[in-house]
This record gives C-alpha cells, sequence and structure tokens, in this order.
C-alpha cells in the first residue's frame, strides 16, 4: 500500500503546546495553531463569575491590564481568525472558588450570551467540542477543581473529552502517504537523535541526517531546533529515493507534503518571503 489509515484501537501520538495567556505571546499564536487540531482555552471560573455578576462595570484587570472576560474573548477571536474549523474546548479553572452550581450555569449563560451578541464563529465549535462531555456536564465548558487534581470529576471529563476528539479528528482518520509517516520520523531524527533502532530509516538516510546535523553545527544527542527549507528538500529527496537535484524548492509534491506536516504540527513553515527558508523542527524553541 501507498499510503495507511490508523485504526481506531491503535495507540497514536500527541503533541501538546501549552502556552501562556501573556500579552508577549499573542504574535505567536499563528504559529502554533492550525486547522483541524484541538485547541484548549482556559479562564478562571472565579474571575469570569465576579465581573458578570458584577456585569463587567467593575472587572478586575488581569496581567495585561484588560478584564478576565475581555481576554477570554480576545483569545477566542485570536482562534477564529488562524482556524477556521476544527474542536475549541473551554477549561474554567478554581471551580472551588465557585462552588454554586447556579453561579456556573449563570457564567456559562453570560459567556454564550455574549458570543450570540457578536456572532463570533467560536460559539458553533465551542458547542461541538461540548457535545463530548454534555453527558457528564450541560455548561459550555469543564469546570476544574485545582484542590483535587486527578480525583476531580472535571479533570476526568476532561480528559474523556480531550480522548474522544482525538479519536474522532481528520487527522487520526486520513490516510497519508508511507513517505510522509517516515519523513516525520526522520524529522524527530534530526531534531534530537534517538538511542532506540530507526526503523525504516535506511543507512543512506541516516547518512543524509547526519549531514543535515553537522551542517547546522549539532554533535551528539543536541537539539537542532531548525533548519533550512533546502535541507527539508534533501531529506525529502533521501525519504523518496530520488536524487536531491531532481527536488527543487518549488516541487508541488514537495509542497504539498511540506503543507502536510505543518498542518499536522511536526514543523511550522510560513510562507512569507522573509521566512519561506526557515522550517522549524521544534515550534517551543520560538518562545524562547
Amino acid at each position: 500500500k501507498s499510503s495507511i489509515k490508523c485504526p481506531p484501537h491503535l495507540e497514536f501520538r500527541m503533541t501538546v503546546y501549552d502556552m501562556g495567556g501573556q500579552s508577549q505571546f499573542w504574535p505567536l499564536v499563528s504559529m502554533f495553531l492550525r486547522n483541524d487540531t484541538m485547541i484548549v482555552l482556559f479562564a478562571r471560573l472565579n474571575e469570569l463569575c465576579d465581573e458578570f455578576h458584577h456585569r463587567c462595570h467593575h472587572p478586575r484587570p488581569g496581567e495585561d491590564g484588560i478584564s478576565a472576560v475581555d481576554e477570554l474573548l480576545m483569545w477566542m477571536d485570536a482562534v477564529a481568525a488562524a482556524t477556521e474549523h476544527g474542536p475549541v474546548l473551554l477549561v474554567c479553572t478554581h471551580a472551588d472558588m465557585v462552588p454554586s452550581s447556579k453561579d456556573r450555569r449563570y457564567v456559562s449563560k453570560m459567556l454564550k450570551s455574549r458570543l450570540v451578541l457578536c456572532r463570533h464563529p467560536i460559539l458553533k465549535r465551542l458547542e461541538e467540542a461540548s457535545g463530548k462531555f454534555k453527558r457528564h456536564c450541560k455548561l459550555l465548558f469543564i469546570p476544574i477543581n485545582n484542590k483535587l487534581s486527578r480525583q476531580d470529576p472535571g479533570v476526568v471529563c476532561l480528559r474523556a473529552a480531550l480522548q474522544n476528539i482525538a479519536e474522532d479528528s481528520k487527522a487520526v482518520k486520513d490516510k497519508f502517504p508511507i513517505q510522509y509517516w517516515l519523513l516525520q520520523d526522520v524529522l524527530r531524527a534530526v531534531s534530537r537523535p534517538s538511542l532506540e533502532p530507526l526503523g525504516l530509516i535506511t543507512a543512506t538516510i541516516e547518512e543524509v541526517i547526519a549531514r543535515v546535523r553537522q551542517r547546522h553545527g549539532a554533535s551528539g544527542r543536541n537539539r537542532l531546533p531548525r533548519i533550512d527549507l533546502s535541507d527539508l528538500a534533501e531529506l525529502f529527496a533521501a525519504c523518496y529515493g530520488i536524487r536531491q537535484d531532481l527536488v527543487n524548492l518549488d516541487n508541488a509534491e514537495f509542497r504539498e507534503c511540506m503543507d502536510h506536516l505543518h498542518m499536522h504540527g511536526a514543523i511550522a513553515h510560513f510562507n512569507t518571503p522573509d521566512l519561506d527558508s526557515l522550517v522549524v523542527l521544534n515550534c517551543a524553541w520560538l518562545l524562547r
């Protein structure tokens, strides 16, 4: 077969990025968010509850001088601007400070009314994702009690929702060319060599991996966070078993493969003149 499909019963790997909500992270949103990937937004339930009960006349300013409600809406705007579709979960922490189910329902109702009022496109995605936990929670969000850790029903609900959404995701159900899977393994080896056997990676590909790492001064098992577009083309040619001179940077098949890797978070690549030559292997490197 030239492509494979991951059956539901097989385990799959998830890459998780934990990004802070401070203003310095705002410009990096588009680098991490992808269509069809799972996005989880976090907010403090006690702050949302206080502001909604005060009708936001006297909101408590956050670290960036923005009220909790406005900051949450701002991040929803950012998600909607960077992605057109895909599941979005809202998790509200510090639920132990808002024990009343009536207050929790009030926050959910007020938040939904704000999103309806501005016809926010994120509402539909929130409601679709909340369908994964409606059996446990009738709110627009999952409340988390920080004091209970794994024993908290909200944490149990969140874990179940994440698993259900992941299993239903397009990324798990889609068929991908075997070479794409191989190239993802190769890029992980380029980023940081493993002591474990490399499976389908041949001696020829290992030579190309070593050459790319040496070109960027990466020795031993030291991480290599980025490579050049020409390096990716060389690795692509090695995985496909074709001569490198036959793969130019505008090759349609090469670009399609690169778009696939970007869409599924294996790399970060930006189709702009200034950044087109940069291929990021470890997105966390961008935050340093």
